[in-house]
């Protein structure tokens, strides 16, 4: 750097009213790579008028506003302290009043691109795993899952970032090694990291391994607990195996090639049986005495009909709602056997939506159960839908359940299977 650039910087530092003046000339200068754009302060101080006045040699007054090229070329013209500026480039003197390198936005981005791939490149020579070097030369492609998190990520702390990088392809390294049942996810995230917890959901190391087990499915990324869960799931990974229920009665369920001792019990005296995803784990398979199922997704619907459990001639199910991993995991055991699954919820968005993909994942098993437009009409409620509802009734748009949706989005009101008890009931207790 230049002793003329050196004294003009230091003649800057001295006078506080160029600060926010040349704030804005370092952005334009990032920004364009040379002295281009015009510099504005709407709310600009007498200060920093008077110290535009030094360089211009003419007054100011808000708003402030000058282009770039003109005060460099002003600057050119200045003498401060009997030293000429002449031939001084207003890069030298930003580069040595903030002390720093200025480069531009596109340079910038080089360096963030080069030091990126060589970040990739380095993980990529430190796995075996055919799946984790696949997911890896993907994410070259800036469209590929986990991209857009790891570069912004990376422009952070890259050395952070490559080493979450690399827990998440060791621990999925270690999955894939595990052949024996599932693992759990904290236990997997201590084996690798010695930190249960660095593959929780939330954290850097934990959303890339989400991006692993995603791209190994051919799935999207989760949206939300339950997808992630799911996600979890299908890959054989553990994560809250207590709190994901579902809730039957009836059933027989098998451990091994014989019936569960303690399951067999409850379907003898016909009682309620609650089951965790750690349960479900455990067993081989399910099935229906009659070859159906039949579900409800309200608990209150649920527990009124099982007063009269002891007269069901089949078994039944209630998801609560949208349907857990267990709910899904043991409808899979179900659909293996080849059991008809019929099911009833509400007719709004939520039910008639929980409907449409419970037939896409069964679409040969699956029958609504009291949930035609006739039904619509029986239990139909004075309870306006909102437009949440509303977009999940046009979610089933080319489903069995699209006639129920029309019918209720015309009516606009929401209809609620309290009101067909009576019919669930007679479904249950009387021969099919």
């Amino acid at each position: 750097m230049s002793e003329q650039a050196r004294a003009c910087a230091a003649y800057f530092r001295s006078r506080p009213g160029y600060r926010r003046i040349l704030e804005q000339l370092l952005k334009k200068y990032r920004s364009f790579g040379r002295a281009a754009g015009t510099v504005r302060l709407d709310d600009a101080t007498q200060e920093e008028c008077d110290a535009a006045r030094g360089i211009f040699g003419r007054p100011f007054s808000p708003p402030l506003r000058f282009q770039t090229v003109r005060f460099e070329a002003a600057l050119q013209e200045c003498c401060f302290q009997g030293v000429s500026l002449r031939g001084v480039l207003l890069k030298e003197v930003l580069e040595l009043y903030f002390d720093t390198e200025v480069k531009t936005k596109h340079e910038l981005r080089q360096t963030l691109d080069s030091r990126f791939s060589a970040m990739l490149a380095q993980v990529l020579e430190q796995t075996d795993c055919d799946t984790c070097r696949r997911w890896l030369q993907a994410l070259k492609d800036p469209q590929s899952g986990g991209y857009q998190l790891l570069r912004r990520e990376a422009a952070r702390d890259l050395e952070g970032t490559q080493r979450y990088l690399l827990q998440a392809c060791r621990s999925f390294e270690q999955l894939e090694r595990h052949t024996q049942g599932a693992v759990r996810l904290a236990v997997l995230s201590a084996q690798v990291t010695s930190d249960p917890h660095e593959l929780d959901c939330g954290t850097l190391c934990g959303k890339l391994f989400q991006y692993l087990l995603s791209f190994r499915s051919c799935l999207d990324y989760p949206e939300n607990a339950e997808q992630r869960d799911s996600l979890y799931y299908e890959n054989g990974v553990l994560c809250d195996s207590i709190s994901s229920l579902v809730t039957q009665v009836g059933l027989v369920l098998h451990a091994g090639t014989e019936e569960h001792p303690a399951y067999r019990s409850f379907r003898q005296k016909q009682e309620i049986c609650t089951l965790n995803l750690a349960n479900l784990s455990d067993l081989t398979g399910a099935r229906s005495p009659s070859g159906r199922v039949y579900i409800v997704e309200n608990e209150m619907v649920f527990t009124q009909l099982c007063d009269r459990s002891g007269q069901f001639h089949s078994p039944l199910i209630c998801t609560s709602g949208q349907p857990s991993v267990a709910a899904l995991r043991l409808l899979d055991l179900l659909a293996a056997d080849g059991a008809r699954l019929f099911y009833s919820g509400d007719l709004d968005g939520r039910g008639l939506s929980i409907a449409a993909q419970l037939w896409g994942r069964y679409p040969k098993l699956f029958e609504p159960w009291h949930m035609a437009p006739d039904d619509y009409e029986r239990c139909c409620s004075n309870v306006v839908l909102g437009e949440t509802s509303r977009a999940l009734l046009r979610g089933c748009a080319g489903t069995p359940l699209e006639t129920s949706a029309a019918a209720v989005t015309s009516s606009g009101r929401a209809g609620y299977q309290e009101l067909l008890i009576s019919q669930l009931e007679a479904d249950l207790t009387e021969t099919p």
